[in-house]
Formats: C-alpha cells, sequence, structure tokens
C-alpha cells in the first residue's frame, strides 16, 4: 500500500497552535530587547529542569537571567506566556530537526542511524527542557496538553515516516506511523532526560551508539516483516 506522505513544514509547525502574549518596551525589539528576551527563555529552561514548571517563580526565572522582575514583565505578561513561547520555538526546532533528519536519511547508509541520534540529541541539548517540564504544565490545562499532543504526535509521524523510508517499505495505509516514531522519540527523550538532568555516568558517544542500535534494530525488523 502506498506510503503516507512527510509532514510538511508548515503543517507540523502549525500543530502548535497557542501563541504566547509577549511585550516590547518599544513598537520593535532591537539588539538589545532581543538579547534580553532570548536570556529570559533560556534562564526558563534552566531553571524549569531544575526546579520543574510549577516549583518555578517568576522570580527564580528573573534572578537566573540576571533581571529584575520588573524586567521580566517588560516581556512576559505571565509564566504562562513565557512557556507558550518557548514552546512554540521548540515546536520550529523540532520541524527543523525532522529536515535534517529527513536529509540524513537519503544515505541510507548503516551509520545514519547513529548520525539521526546525533541530530536529535542536538535538539534536545537545546529545547529538551521543553519537553521535560511539558507535561507537568499541562496539569489541568487542557488548551496546553491539546496543543502539545498536536505537536508531538505530527513530528512522530514524520519521524515514524523517514524511518519506514530507510527500510524502504511501504507503510500499510491502517497503521499510523506516529505508532512507532512516538516509542522511539519517547525513549530517546527519556533517555537524554536521565543522561542529562541526572548525569547518568555515560558519554555522548556511548549514549549515541547504544539509541542508534536500537533504532537500527527497528529499521531492520521493518525490513523483515
Amino acid at each position: 500500500m502506498a506510503g503516507r506522505a512527510p509532514v510538511s513544514r508548515d503543517e507540523s509547525g502549525g500543530m502548535f497552535d497557542l501563541r504566547g502574549a509577549s511585550r516590547s518596551p518599544a513598537a520593535s525589539m532591537g539588539p538589545r530587547a532581543l538579547r534580553t528576551s532570548s536570556l529570559i527563555m533560556e534562564s526558563a529552561r534552566t531553571v524549569f529542569l531544575r526546579r520543574g514548571y510549577h516549583g518555578t517563580s517568576i522570580d527564580d526565572i528573573a534572578e537566573e537571567a540576571g533581571v529584575s522582575r520588573a524586567s521580566f514583565y517588560t516581556y512576559f505578561p505571565s509564566k504562562r506566556d513565557l512557556l507558550l513561547e518557548i514552546g512554540r520555538r521548540t515546536a520550529a526546532a523540532m520541524v527543523e530537526c525532522n529536515d535534517e533528519i529527513e536529509r540524513l536519511a537519503t544515505r541510507g547508509d548503516d551509520q545514519v542511524v547513529y548520525d539521526i541520534v546525533r541530530a536529535y540529541l542536538a535538539m534536545l541539548d537545546e529545547h529538551g527542557a521543553f519537553l521535560v517540564v511539558w507535561g507537568q504544565a499541562t496539569f489541568e490545562d487542557p488548551k496546553l496538553a491539546r496543543a502539545g499532543m498536536r505537536t508531538r504526535l505530527a513530528t512522530a509521524r514524520r519521524f515514524g515516516t523517514i524511518l519506514a523510508g530507510l527500510a524502504g517499505v511501504e507503510l500499510d495505509a491502517g497503521d499510523d506511523p506516529a505508532r512507532c516514531g512516538m516509542a522511539l522519540l519517547v525513549m530517546i527523550d527519556r533517555y537524554w532526560s536521565y543522561w542529562r538532568v541526572n548525569d547518568f555516568p555515560f558519554d555522548e558517544e556511548q549514549v549515541v551508539r547504544t539509541l542508534g542500535d536500537v533504532i537500527a534494530a527497528y529499521v531492520a525488523s521493518m525490513k523483515q516483516a
């Protein structure tokens, strides 16, 4: 049966359809304001990893960023709005990561799965904090939960489709590639979290080889099915 077409950039990126409110100290932000806004978001990622979403206050984020509480509110009306802006950027980064993975997959050699893992881990090193805290933030917030689910399903669907192409198989029309794509991405996400956040004693090459071996086995099983 015919395989599913890869999810386009616009479709995947648009799955995260909530946008947080942001503020600007002027009609348009100059370089200094953009740096401050980015610093607040990067600091939020750091503190979210350390304290969790609900355990993090605006004062915690402002202190990490080295700005005042008033400066935080200059750029973001609330912690939730800040989270949504980080989420929007993370969704875009996940699309770009799948773009890179799709380019890598065209090689079709035995080592490509390990480069795919490296590409995904690099994305997590920059944006994984958002994925870690998202489940906490969605508690009793159905809009956040739905937006996150759509984004993750779109990403997993495209990832599963790419791996099917790498295996050279056509996808069964009744089997959503997100089913296996999600299982593999969640595995990598959790492994990354234990490794980076809990400081598990593995070096990067060991992590890449371990996760790559799992994906290689999955691709091989698709070829044999």
